[in-house]
């Protein structure tokens, strides 16, 4: 696995499975392999795997940790959020699952839920960047202007080299109106992350609010340069016509 041999540990795994069908570190085996068939794009191979090891090990709040994040990536937040639901119910103070349950009852719009689990983790880690975006987030949904930008202020004041802050201000600015703050802070997100394709089709977006389509179409076709999807890039152009 080291080497990235990964077929080959494979069936070293599954050797040793046959060999000692009941031995007590199996779970240990059959987690190696949900993780062996999950990087080689196996995603059915992978839970049956996970499943026999959280089987084997049911307090095993790794095991659940890292099917939920598949279950995440396959789209299946119902059953992520029964494993996060599990971990926290043995570790309440867990921040990847508070985190991740958070994210999850956001884009549902449980927005008191979110906000919970965002603030627990505060609580826990006051400078916590992802959970004050979050909370920034829930705020804005939830019609709380002004806690949402005290929310994104911080991350800012915290985080003054990191991108994301300043590009999920300028989004809150652009709502709200506030063109020259907007412009600043896309512009100072795409100075610090200039491979960022997101940021260029942000500011695309935000020129074309503006009426400047020329900077628009140039920012549109940086974005299809660093990597942007087509799907992406067509939301984009959509709102040229």
């Amino acid at each position: 696995m080291a080497a990235d041999s990964l077929l080959a540990a494979e069936a070293v795994i599954r050797q040793a499975l046959k060999a000692e069908p009941a031995a007590q570190g199996n779970v240990l085996l059959w987690g190696h392999l949900a993780q062996i068939a999950e990087r080689t794009g196996r995603d059915s191979a992978a839970l049956e795997a996970y499943d026999i090891a959280i089987g084997l090990a049911p307090q095993g709040l790794g095991l659940r940790i890292n099917r939920a994040s598949l279950f995440m990536k396959i789209g299946d937040d119902s059953r992520a959020l029964a494993d996060y639901n599990d971990v926290l119910f043995e570790e309440p103070d867990h921040q990847e699952a508070l985190f991740m349950r958070a994210s999850i009852y956001r884009r549902r719009r449980q927005l008191k839920d979110a906000r919970d689990d965002f603030e627990h983790i505060l609580r826990l880690t006051p400078t916590h960047e992802q959970a004050l975006q979050g909370l920034a987030l829930v705020n804005n949904a939830d019609r709380r202007p002004h806690e949402a930008m005290e929310d994104i202020n911080a991350v800012v004041t915290l985080y003054p080299n990191h991108a994301a802050g300043y590009a999920l201000r300028a989004g809150f600015e652009f709502e709200r109106k506030m063109y020259e703050q907007a412009e600043k802070d896309y512009d100072r997100a795409i100075e610090l992350e200039p491979e960022n394709p997101t940021f260029r089709l942000a500011r695309a977006r935000f020129f074309i609010d503006t009426r400047r389509k020329r900077l628009a179409r140039q920012d549109v076709r940086a974005a299809a340069r660093l990597g942007a999807s087509p799907a992406d890039i067509s939301t984009v152009a959509g709102l040229e016509r």
